[in-house]
């Protein structure tokens, strides 16, 4: 509502189910961490009283595609009976269950807290960077291909650029905007080697917004974030294919799916000779030569003379 600011937490079922966590577990914890944001200080006094009255959250999931197939070997989608899709009803009771063990949570949370029940409880997010940084696929977004080039833009002076191109990854100037540099990260995803795998270009745009319906009825009561990628040949018959999930959604991107359609697109599919070409030149491990550098830096502004009097020079 108006004046209201989102209050996310994000859950990779993945990679929690991976070390042993209790996916419940994991959504209590989420929900009272949450809870307690709808307690902090707010600027507005619009987006105080919304929050007071809604006490929303946001509790997320994300690397879905990742669980799907790590936990169920399986899409959500598992067949279409009189062009209606026929679902996973394993999905789907896992997802119920997270959802009610979320609610739970809440109500007795709020029994603590001594405030009122959430209206709304759960989402999924797009998740771009923070997918990117747990290695997952992207909220409920298929990965983009088997295997794959992704490209990420940093600042000229950004100290990791030097580090990135020592290890050996490929740095180039950014060509659309001045003072950045391209990195290609070359990709494989989880599960990419499996019979099940299925990528962005591999999933019709029908079966991606029957997954988002999908995440709709069974988990997510604020919205499920997707863009759905589509093929040229898909796109006279999208209007149809949207008319279909009408209410059963409540919104959706569309984005065409586009393999070396220009210069340094952020995700490029690549064959496997090219992934492990890239792999081969990649020869330290940045995190730790990053580490090293600074360490460097650091010793090397402390020995400054200059930096007597408290205050060292920008160099």
């Amino acid at each position: 509502e108006d004046g209201e600011p989102c209050n996310l937490f994000e859950i990779f079922p993945a990679i929690a189910e991976e070390n042993g966590w209790d996916l419940g577990e994991v959504a209590a914890l989420a929900v009272r961490f949450a809870k307690r944001v709808t307690f902090g200080s707010y600027d507005w006094q619009i987006s105080r009283n919304a929050i007071e009255r809604n006490r929303r959250l946001g509790v997320s999931l994300s690397g879905i595609q990742d669980w799907f197939l790590s936990r169920f070997g399986s899409r959500a989608v598992v067949g279409w009976q009189d062009g209606k899709p026929v679902y996973n009803e394993k999905i789907a009771k896992a997802l119920s269950d997270l959802y009610q063990s979320v609610k739970k949570a809440d109500e007795e949370y709020s029994r603590i807290l001594g405030c009122s029940p959430s209206r709304k409880l759960t989402t999924v997010k797009p998740s771009g960077t923070v997918a990117k940084l747990a290695g997952a696929s992207e909220g409920m977004h298929f990965q983009w291909a088997k295997r794959f080039i992704q490209r990420i833009r940093f600042q000229d002076q950004d100290p990791l650029v030097a580090v990135l191109k020592e290890c050996g990854y490929k740095v180039e100037p950014d060509i659309y905007n001045k003072h950045t540099m391209c990195v290609e990260f070359p990709v494989k995803p989880f599960g990419a080697d499996l019979d099940t795998f299925a990528s962005a270009g591999d999933v019709s745009a029908s079966e991606q917004l029957a997954t988002q319906a999908f995440l709709q009825r069974y988990w997510s009561d604020n919205a499920v974030s997707c863009t759905v990628t589509f093929r040229k040949e898909e796109e006279e018959s999208l209007p149809s294919i949207l008319s279909a999930y009408a209410g059963k959604i409540k919104s959706t991107s569309l984005l065409q799916y586009v393999d070396g359609g220009y210069a340094q697109m952020p995700k490029e599919a690549i064959g496997e000779e090219k992934y492990e070409a890239m792999q081969e030149a990649i020869c330290a491990d940045p995190e730790a030569a990053f580490g090293d550098a600074r360490e460097e830096a650091q010793l090397e502004i402390v020995g400054q003379s200059d930096c007597a009097g408290g205050a060292c020079p920008v160099r």
